[in-house]
């Protein structure tokens, strides 16, 4: 019986995943991959709960998991360069320093700004709906990851 027929209203998360598959065998480098890629959805919907349920699974030592962290900590957004568990502070950013990571993100040609575009919205979970990403780009966590997306466009 589906929970919309029990008067009870339905969570929805969603997360996309990406996985690889490396093996002798096409079929369990493909199974392999298929894992991966579900893992990686579904660490990325539970994410959204909080860091008990989401952003710890990225912690293998699980350092910030108990229940009174739960309950009064907020999670940070995890990024894709640099996760949650290496432990680098979130600190606000300087006017200046928002400023000039603006001005470089404007200067890429339009196939990285589009890519830039995507995958930020993808690791800080930013809605469409969002029109704008420039105002969203507040603190230290932000701009390791635009700087290593940065050095990853410079490079290709």
């Amino acid at each position: 019986m589906h929970a919309a027929s029990l008067g009870c209203r339905a969570l929805v998360r969603e997360g996309l995943g990406a996985g690889h598959g490396i093996d002798v065998d096409l079929g369990l480098a493909h199974e392999s991959a298929l894992k991966g890629a579900e893992t990686d959805a579904t660490k990325r919907a539970l994410m959204t709960f909080g860091n008990p349920f989401g952003l710890a699974l990225y912690d293998k030592q699980q350092r910030q998991v108990s229940s009174s962290a739960a309950a009064t900590t907020p999670a940070p957004v995890a990024n894709g360069a640099n996760h949650p568990s290496s432990g680098m502070p979130d600190a606000p950013l300087q006017p200046a320093a928002i400023s000039r990571l603006q001005e470089q993100i404007k200067a890429l040609p339009p196939a990285q700004l589009d890519a830039f575009s995507k995958g930020f919205r993808a690791v800080f979970q930013v809605p469409d709906a969002v029109p704008s990403l420039a105002g969203l780009i507040t603190t230290s966590r932000h701009q390791r990851w635009i700087e290593g997306f940065l050095a990853e466009a410079a490079s290709a």
